[in-house]
């Protein structure tokens, strides 16, 4: 299916690996062109995973190191991209960053979670804020999909709930945004993705397989197949999805998962 995504503009938060990775990679093999955001990852790999896209899809990829806890980083972020392109299309808000603010109610600590809301919450309100003021200057329509959690939905574990808080923020803004903006042809939805194939999952071997059982397909999903679903959301096809979250969790958020320990 041809999503109609070629010479679009996408800037991705955290777009150079994991979930975010595999989100950049699927629109560059639509034929878009990705500003991806990094900030704790090595520098090298992320130029290295541009220059990667550029080659095999043909499209141009730049990755930006930026800060994202500061408003003036995230200006900077969409200056880089219209220094490049010119315009932006699609903002993907896939940052999730908590800065150890995890943890039992009791150890609470407030600049922690000062940090972890700034890099989440806020972050996606102002880029979201950038892109809806561009779009709207320009006449134009765009498309904002924002990576949530199955954990506000169906909470499974327990000492998280500064992650619940912080993505819970999250999720109503996109419900929100999504009714403020609809008037002026801009997209705004969610996806719940559920246990990913990502760097560091093989880093927890005992954690990985303890999860299967909980996933009634009996396997990880892959950061492209998160990636598909994003960038149908900002198609024409998806026209009709406006304010939708997504289930992406392969079926964790059925009611099954504690019948499958």
């Amino acid at each position: 299916m041809d999503l109609g995504l070629k010479g679009k503009v996408v800037l991705i938060t955290g777009g150079a690996h994991g979930i975010g990775g595999g989100i950049s990679e699927v629109f560059a093999q639509e034929g878009a062109d990705v500003v991806m955001n990094y900030y704790h990852s090595d520098a090298a790999d992320c130029d290295a995973f541009a220059k990667k896209l550029e080659e095999r899809y043909g499209i141009q990829a730049i990755a930006v190191s930026a800060d994202i806890t500061e408003e003036a980083n995230i200006l900077r972020l969409f200056d880089a991209a219209y220094e490049k392109f010119g315009t932006v299309d699609i903002v993907v808000n896939n940052t999730n960053f908590m800065n150890g603010a995890n943890g039992p109610i009791d150890t609470f600590d407030v600049a922690k979670f000062q940090v972890a809301e700034r890099a989440d919450v806020e972050a996606m309100m102002i880029t979201s804020r950038e892109l809806v003021k561009h779009c709207k200057s320009l006449g134009k329509p765009g498309h904002i999909v924002n990576v949530l959690t199955k954990t506000v939905f169906f909470s499974s574990g327990i000492d998280n709930t500064p992650y619940i808080a912080v993505k819970g923020a999250c999720t109503a803004f996109t419900r929100g945004l999504a009714h403020e903006v609809a008037k002026d042809n801009i997209f705004v939805n969610g996806i719940i993705p559920g246990y990913v194939m990502i760097e560091k999952t093989m880093k927890k071997p005992e954690r990985y397989e303890q999860t299967l059982n909980y996933i009634p397909m009996k396997r990880y999903a892959t950061p492209m197949e998160m990636g598909y679903v994003v960038a149908f959301l900002c198609s024409n096809k998806a026209v009709q999805c406006n304010g939708a979250l997504v289930d992406c969790s392969g079926g964790t958020m059925n009611g099954g998962y504690y019948y499958h320990n």
